[in-house]
């Protein structure tokens, strides 16, 4: 079952903090200026898209704080097991790049 809603009803910090807590596995859609893709597995950042484009690894965490520093759009949370797995980003860690 996927989990919708607004960036301007729900804030993207506890929708990060959820993730990491149930251990989630999925992927975050954001539909806002920039869109994207956030892939989890086991709560933590595996992977990402903006656009239509992956991310190179080395430049996940950064393309991901600037996605979840958006106020306004739409998000979708929806479960995914096949995920490809670039690197394990902690939540935390863009928790503190977008405070």
């Amino acid at each position: 079952m996927a989990l919708i809603g607004d960036l301007r009803d729900i804030r993207i910090q506890d929708i990060l903090r959820f993730v990491k807590r149930v251990n989630k596995s999925g992927v975050l859609i954001i539909k806002g200026k920039s869109e994207g893709e956030i892939y989890f597995k086991e709560g933590k950042i595996v992977n990402a898209k903006i656009g239509k484009v992956f991310v190179k690894t080395e430049e996940i965490l950064d393309k991901c704080s600037y996605l979840l520093s958006q106020k306004e759009g739409e998000f979708r949370l929806e479960p995914q097991e096949e995920i490809e797995v670039k690197t394990e980003i902690d939540p935390d860690a863009i928790l503190k790049k977008i405070k």
